[in-house]
């Protein structure tokens, strides 16, 4: 039997109130509420380099409404990806999101364009080697693995998602978060 610490119960009591009043503001959000935000995650690969990443998310000017660690299940990472399903790449997707977790985020942002263009213009190319320098997804592929050519040895992807529009903010933000509350 696994014996927690006071305040490791005590942490994790605060961690689900704070998904669960999220989760009702989350609700009452509305369609224009979306250009000022964006549904964002870390993969698998790079949550070694989760507190580093989200300070280098805040100082790009991104506030995080929410954050937390989450195990996509094979069915998740089939649903989320599904406009992949058939390209060559999908299967090597969806063993990489479930090989751990994830950090599954919602940023805000307020500009002159919607905050996911925002957050997709500072992930750079999804592809790592064509990723522009400066680019989180240039920095962490250089950070963690030596650069992108030895990323893509390993995989098939990258180490961030990025919405690519408001209807996808939405359909994204819904299906994880309907997976989280239902958990």
């Amino acid at each position: 039997m696994i014996k927690y610490s006071q305040n490791t119960i005590t942490s994790l009591n605060i961690k689900l109130m704070e998904t669960k009043l999220f989760l009702e503001k989350f609700k009452n959000f509305s369609v224009q509420d979306f250009e000022h935000l964006t549904y964002a995650m870390i993969k698998p690969d790079a949550v070694v380099a989760k507190e580093e990443i989200i300070h280098d998310i805040e100082s790009r000017g991104f506030t995080v409404l929410f954050e937390t660690n989450r195990q996509f299940s094979e069915e998740l990472a089939r649903n989320f990806y599904s406009e992949h399903n058939g390209k060559s790449f999908f299967e090597g997707l969806v063993q990489q999101m479930t090989s751990g977790p994830v950090v599954v985020l919602i940023l805000q942002k307020m500009g002159e364009i919607p905050c996911f263009q925002a957050w997709r213009n500072e992930l750079g190319a999804t592809d790592p080697a064509k990723a522009a320098e400066g680019t989180l997804r240039n920095v962490y592929t250089h950070k963690l693995f030596g650069g992108p050519e030895a990323y893509l040895e390993r995989r098939a992807t990258n180490c961030f998602h990025g919405a690519d529009s408001v209807a996808s903010v939405i359909r994204e933000s819904n299906l994880v978060l309907y997976d989280i509350a239902m958990s």
